[in-house]
C-alpha cells in the first residue's frame, strides 16, 4: 500500500491531505478521492453494469491479504546450514506469502528473476489455503489440514465448490507481493499445465500488465505422452512475464552451431543487413532507408565487397530490396552504427538475382529461444534422475523438473551476478540449476528458496527425511559437492553453501509495523 502511495504522490501530489488515523489518532497523509477523481477527468469508473476483468469468488480478500501485515519473523537454523558465514544463498522454510511479505523488508526491487512452479490444481495436490474470512482456531476445527509448525495447507478436489476460484486465491496474492520483490528490468516464469493456464494468464496481465507478457511457450516434457484422456499428452506451459520495458529476454548458445565464414578475428556467418519485418518501411522509419555504394571490383577471399556512404567512381547504388512493393529498410541508422562499422563489419555481397545486398559479419553462437521447447533434455525424466544420482538410485520427490529446463530459464532471465527467486521450490532444481550453471560460466548468481514443511514422500520418511523441506537441503548439499568434486580447478570459489530460516511468531508484543 505504501508503495502504491509513494509513487501516486510522485504524479499527483494535490490529490494528498493529512487527515487523523481512525485506528491510533495519529495524523497521516491520505488520498482525497473527490480531488483524484477530478484529476482523472472522465476516465474513473464505479459500480459498472459491465467491464472487462477476471473476477472469481474471494478475489476482494485476496486482494487484501496482499495489504495485510503479518507479526512473523525469520529465524535462522544453523545446524541445517552450509558455510553460513560465507553463503549468499537461502533457504526459507514456512508459509510462502509470509516469506514474500518479509523478504520485501530487504530485497524490495532487488530481484532479477522469479521462477516458480506451483500446484497444478489437477484435484490431488496441496492448495495452500488462505481462509482468511476465519480465525486461525476455527479453520483449524473445521478442516484440520495443519501440520506440527501450524502451517495450514489442503488437498483441492474437483468436488470442491470453489475449486478454481480457491486457487486463484492463493495465487493471486503472493505473485502482487512477488512482483514488488523484482528489479524494473526482471522476469517471472511460470510452469503450469492446462488446468489453470487461462486462470493463470489473467492474473498475470492484471498483476504484471498484458503490455510485458513475453510468452505462452509450450515445453514437450514428455515425448512418448500421457496415455488418457482421448488425447496423449505430452506438454506443459511456461508463461513468461517482465516487469518492464527495460526486461530484454538473453540469446541462447548454439552448442552446435558452425560458421561458414572466418576472417583474422575468427568465425562467422552472415546476416542481412536489411530488416524483413514490412510493418518497418519507408513510411514509417524514412532515416533507415538509405543507400549503399558496393565496389564490385574489390572483395576478399570470402566474396565480401567494399562499401560506402557516398557515391564513388565504380561503384553501384544498392537500397533494401522491396518485399510485395513495399520498401523496406536497414536496420541500422546511417548516422549510428553503419558509418561506424563501415568495412568493419558490414559489406557488399552479389545476391542470387545478379545484384547486390548488405550483410554484416555475425559472430555469435546465439539464437533468440523458440515458442516451442522442444529438446529432449527437458523431459521430466531427466528431472528424476537427477535426483536418483544423489541419493543412490532412490527419488523421494514426485515429478521433480529437469534441471535443464530450469538452467535455460535461468540463461533466459537472468545476469551473471543477480538474484533468483523460487517460491515453490520443491525439490530445489533451482539451487541445483543455479550451482551448476555458475560453475560452467563462472557466475555469481545467488538463490532464494522458498517452501512450505509439507509432509515428505513415505519412501523419504523410511531414510530418516520427515518433511520435503529435509529431503530438498539434502539435494542441494550434495548436488554442491557434486559439482565440485567433479570440476576441482575451476569451483574453487563456487558458493555451495545456503542459510537456512523457518518463519516464526515475533518477539514484539505489539507490533505497529511489519517487522
Amino acid at each position: 500500500a505504501q508503495l502504491n502511495l509513494d509513487a501516486l504522490y510522485q504524479i499527483a501530489p494535490s490529490c494528498f491531505t493529512e487527515a487523523a488515523d481512525p485506528k491510533t489518532g495519529k495524523i497521516k497523509r491520505v488520498v482525497n478521492f473527490d480531488v483524484l477523481r477530478q484529476l482523472l477527468g472522465d476516465d474513473t469508473v464505479e459500480d459498472a453494469t459491465e467491464a472487462y476483468e477476471f473476477n472469481w469468488v474471494g478475489k476482494q480478500e485476496a486482494r487484501a491479504e496482499v495489504l495485510r501485515p503479518i507479526n512473523k519473523t525469520l529465524r535462522p537454523v544453523k545446524e541445517d546450514s552450509v558455510d553460513w558465514d560465507n553463503t549468499q544463498n537461502l533457504y526459507i522454510e514456512g508459509d510462502n506469502l509470509e516469506v514474500l511479505k518479509l523478504l520485501q523488508k530487504s530485497y524490495l526491487g532487488k530481484v532479477k528473476m522469479i521462477y516458480i512452479d506451483p500446484p497444478y490444481n489437477t484435484g490431488n495436490d496441496f492448495v495452500y489455503h488462505d481462509d482468511f474470512a476465519q480465525s486461525q482456531s476455527e479453520y483449524d476445527a473445521a478442516s484440520g489440514a495443519v501440520d506440527e509448525l501450524g502451517n495450514r495447507y489442503w488437498k483441492n478436489t474437483d468436488s470442491n465448490g470453489k475449486y478454481h476460484s480457491d486457487w486463484c486465491s492463493m495465487i493471486y496474492p503472493r505473485l502482487m507481493v512477488a512482483r514488488s520483490l523484482l528489479s524494473e528490468d526482471g522476469f517471472i516464469f511460470i510452469s503450469i499445465d492446462d488446468n489453470e493456464i487461462e486462470n493463470l494468464r489473467k492474473i498475470c496481465d492484471e498483476v504484471f500488465g498484458t503490455q510485458n507478457f513475453k510468452s505462452q511457450s509450450i515445453i514437450i516434457n514428455n515425448r512418448g505422452g500421457r496415455d488418457y484422456g482421448g488425447i496423449a499428452l505430452q506438454h506443459d506451459y511456461i508463461l513468461i512475464y517482465a516487469k518492464s520495458d527495460l526486461s530484454i529476454l538473453n540469446l541462447i548458445n548454439e552448442k552446435d552451431k558452425e560458421f561458414q565464414y572466418y576472417d583474422e578475428k575468427g568465425g562467422f556467418n552472415l546476416m542481412e543487413l536489411r530488416n524483413r519485418n514490412v510493418k518497418f518501411n519507408d513510411q514509417n522509419r524514412p532515416n533507415l532507408c538509405y543507400p549503399f555504394y558496393v565496389n564490385p571490383q574489390k572483395k576478399d577471399k570470402n566474396g565480401l565487397m567494399e562499401i560506402a556512404l557516398e557515391p564513388a567512381p565504380g561503384f553501384v547504388e544498392v537500397y533494401p530490396a522491396k518485399s510485395n512493393g513495399i520498401q523496406t529498410v536497414w536496420r541500422w541508422g546511417k548516422e549510428e552504427k553503419a558509418r561506424k562499422n563501415l568495412n568493419v563489419e558490414i559489406f557488399g555481397k552479389a545476391n542470387q538475382n545478379g545484384g547486390y545486398m548488405i550483410v554484416q559479419k555475425y559472430r555469435k553462437t546465439s539464437k533468440m529461444q523458440r515458442s516451442v521447447w522442444d529438446e529432449k533434455e527437458f523431459v521430466n525424466e531427466r528431472g528424476t534422475e537427477a535426483v536418483k544420482q544423489l541419493f543412490n538410485n532412490k527419488s523421494y520427490f514426485d515429478y521433480p523438473k529437469s534441471i535443464f529446463t530450469i538452467k535455460r530459464v535461468i540463461e533466459l532471465g537472468s545476469d551473471e551476478d543477480c538474484i533468483i527467486l523460487d517460491f515453490f521450490s520443491g525439490s530445489s532444481t533451482t539451487a541445483h540449476a543455479v550451482m551448476q550453471l555458475n560453475s560452467e560460466d563462472n557466475g555469481t548468481r545467488k538463490y532464494i528458496m522458498v517452501q512450505l514443511p509439507e509432509t515428505a514422500t513415505e519412501q523419504a520418511q523410511e531414510e530418516g527425511y520427515n518433511s520435503l523441506c529435509d529431503v530438498a537441503k539434502e539435494r542441494i548439499r550434495r548436488a554442491g559437492k557434486k559439482i565440485k568434486e567433479e570440476s576441482p580447478l575451476t569451483t574453487q570459489d563456487l558458493d555451495t553453501g545456503f542459510r537456512v530460516f523457518r518463519v516464526d511468531e515475533s518477539n514484539f508484543e505489539d507490533v505497529e509495523r511489519t517487522p
